[in-house]
């Protein structure tokens, strides 16, 4: 019932669910299993780059825009690692000098010292181009539209920024978004409930916020890892393997839900065990939707299948 307000979405072709997919690293740690799939790689060895930054740095830039690759967040994740200076920007309508520093002319110095070709200035370099291109776009005038409500929440928050960047016409090609607090080892019963209502309610928002204009986005959700298939002591779950990823917008072969089904048989570390590998997917999204990039230079090594069905 929490993902109801996906059903229209779904039942209209635009949306696909994968289960029983990731990508088989066997870490049961957070932060290593995400450093892992942000990577694209199933060991520690292998590039350090991500596999985002490793697709923007393979295929020619749609324009000069500092707006490329983007996350609407602090710091810049690893899967964007590797890309030329992808920005971070935490929240675009407090992004910019303000206004007396503006007034002094110390914002037009900052511009002609960062124009320089030493290296270490091009991150700073981007940063004060993307306040010039912010400050043009008036990104605080573009609102929901179509009676798109988002949630009152830091990921609805987000989901609302990225709508404004993508309406503004700014040449954005990559946003990353993450969404937090999934980690229900308690009173999972009450906490997923919550969880589903609000990653539902955001992508149904954005969905409705973006009208037309979905043809042209995809979006795919994804997480480092699932949850074990039996219960804990405390009614919650704890780290596991497969998970599900979602597809929505643009190209994608909707309606369906995508999966070789191998069942819920606890003896595998009461797993649910991976039967498609996430790269799989992000290939087939690559060469259908985002120009064909040379997936062997994204996922090196992988020789897994790069069509599971899931974009037309």
């Amino acid at each position: 019932p929490a993902l109801a307000s996906l059903k229209p979405i779904y039942d209209a072709g635009d949306l696909a669910l994968v289960h029983a997919t990731g990508v088989p690293h066997q870490i049961r740690s957070h932060f290593s299993a995400q450093n892992l799939i942000e990577r694209g790689v199933v060991e520690k060895t292998g590039p350090n780059t991500g596999w985002l930054g490793r697709h923007l740095a393979s295929s020619p830039a749609a324009s000069s825009s500092a707006f490329r690759a983007i996350s609407i967040s602090g710091n810049v994740p690893v899967a964007l690692s590797g890309a030329v200076d992808p920005l971070a920007i935490d929240n675009l309508n407090d992004f910019g000098f303000d206004q007396d520093i503006l007034d002094s002319g110390y914002a037009d110095v900052l511009a002609d010292l960062f124009q320089s070709p030493v290296p270490f200035f091009g991150p700073a370099g981007a940063a004060l181009t993307a306040m010039s291109e912010l400050q043009q776009a008036d990104i605080a005038s573009i609102l929901p539209a179509n009676g798109a409500v988002y949630p009152d929440s830091a990921f609805g928050n987000k989901m609302r920024q990225a709508g404004q960047l993508i309406k503004s016409e700014l040449p954005v090609e990559v946003v990353c978004v993450d969404s937090d607090g999934w980690d229900h080892h308690e009173s999972l019963p009450t906490y997923i409930d919550i969880s589903l209502t609000e990653l539902a309610n955001t992508l149904a928002a954005f969905n409705t916020d973006m009208g037309a204009g979905m043809a042209r986005i995809t979006v795919l959700v994804y997480t480092e890892f699932g949850r074990r298939v039996a219960e804990n002591g405390s009614l919650g779950t704890d780290h596991g393997t497969a998970s599900l990823a979602y597809l929505m917008g643009g190209g994608v072969n909707g309606g369906q839900v995508i999966s070789d089904w191998p069942g819920l048989d606890i003896g595998l570390n009461e797993d649910l065990q991976i039967t498609t590998d996430l790269r799989s997917v992000i290939s087939e999204l690559l060469n259908k939707r985002l120009g064909g990039t040379d997936v062997a230079s994204v996922f090196p090594g992988f020789n897994g299948s790069l069509d599971v069905n899931a974009f037309i």
